[in-house]
């Protein structure tokens, strides 16, 4: 069941972060992937990042946690290039800024 299930959510993260950067979840907090300049990360960079969260979430989170860095990125963000930042909005709603948090 483990198998399936993994691939069903690879496949989630895969489409939804590749193409709008924001799962249901993100957007529900005001998250956005990008790749490390900010932009729209590239399809390997996501599915690297979404193989990490897929398969094997908690050793990737144990390292992350002893080998951290300043952006506080997971060890498969950092190999796909990617990074999970905060989005806020201006006053006047328009144009939302992207922001680390």
């Amino acid at each position: 069941m483990y198998i399936p299930t993994s691939v069903m959510f690879l496949s989630y993260w895969i489409i939804l972060e590749y193409k709008t950067g924001q799962t249901i979840g993100k957007k529900m907090f005001n998250l956005k992937v990008t790749n490390n300049q900010g932009e729209k990360p590239s399809l390997m960079g996501v599915v690297i990042s979404s193989f990490g969260k897929s398969f094997i979430l908690p050793v990737d989170m144990i390292l992350g946690l002893i080998i951290t860095n300043d952006k506080r990125q997971r060890i498969f963000n950092r190999m796909g290039n990617t990074i999970v930042i905060k989005i806020k909005n201006n006053d006047d709603g328009t144009n939302p800024k992207y922001s680390k948090d």
